[in-house]
């Protein structure tokens, strides 16, 4: 991945509600909608958790603009990513991010609804699943009135027990899938990962401030695997208001300030 972004906007087209953003260490370029939903630090956080020995097919579920395909892209050259996405505005934006960074035959994009995976991938099929997921119960908090936004946020199209099936259905015995969610719910994200065989194996808490109570957590789990969960050094995002922790900063790659994207 990587090159000459002048060449590749030539190509891609980007209208005028949208903007083109450099992301991942300034190696990547990313066409966002202006209004609607916008990749946070999130996605680069769980891409730098995932760890895996020589993956050889990779999903990615539910993959929006594609970030995540494409930091993963990056990360594991030899890997073959497919990246599913139902909503038909996300499809367009990660092809041409696709194509925009260059890795039309690394990411292959399917356009469905993971509800129905046993419809177009085969049980087992996969080394890793990885996912940045809707993340609000319907019944928790406002709606937002963007659908994209909606739809990132809160489970309109997807629930955390029908994820977790589509989860165990793809991932072959011993596949490791790795995920970021609110920490206020990782009681669900424990009982319903062990209800489909997936044992958790890491865990680490993300705070926005060290004196801050943890917001998100990573997990990583493994299909039909033996209880054994370490809980790994807590992850701090900003060392004070508008300056990223170093830890942050090494995955950044940047300045102290703060960059666009952030959560």
């Amino acid at each position: 991945m990587g090159m000459n972004p002048s060449s590749s906007e030539k190509s891609i087209s980007i209208e005028a509600d949208e903007t083109l953003d450099s992301w991942g260490k300034g190696a990547m370029r990313i066409i966002q909608k202006k209004t609607g939903y916008r990749f946070s630090i999130d996605s680069l956080i769980l891409s730098e958790f995932i760890r895996l020995k020589d993956p050889s097919l990779i999903l990615d579920l539910g993959t929006g603009s594609g970030i995540l395909a494409l930091l993963l892209a990056g990360a594991y050259p030899s890997a073959r990513i497919i990246a599913l996405e139902l909503a038909t505005e996300f499809i367009d934006l990660a092809r041409r991010n696709i194509i925009l960074n260059q890795c039309q035959g690394r990411i292959s994009l399917v356009q469905g609804d993971l509800c129905q995976l046993p419809g177009f991938f085969k049980k087992g099929e996969f080394d890793a699943v990885v996912s940045n997921p809707p993340y609000r119960p319907l019944h928790r908090g406002r709606i937002n009135p963007n659908p994209q936004k909606a739809m990132a946020r809160h489970e309109i199209r997807v629930t955390l027990p029908q994820l977790l099936k589509a989860v165990a259905h793809t991932l072959k015995n011993g596949g490791k899938w790795f995920v970021i969610f609110p920490a206020w719910r990782l009681v669900s994200l424990l009982a319903i990962s062990r209800q489909n065989r997936l044992e958790p194996k890491k865990i680490r808490l993300v705070h926005s401030f060290q004196d801050k109570d943890a917001e998100w957590v990573l997990m990583e789990a493994v299909y039909q695997g033996r209880e054994d969960l370490k809980i790994l050094p807590p992850l701090t995002v900003y060392q004070e208001k508008g300056i990223y922790s170093p830890q942050i900063r090494g995955l950044l790659s940047a300045s102290p300030e703060t960059t666009p994207g952030q959560s």
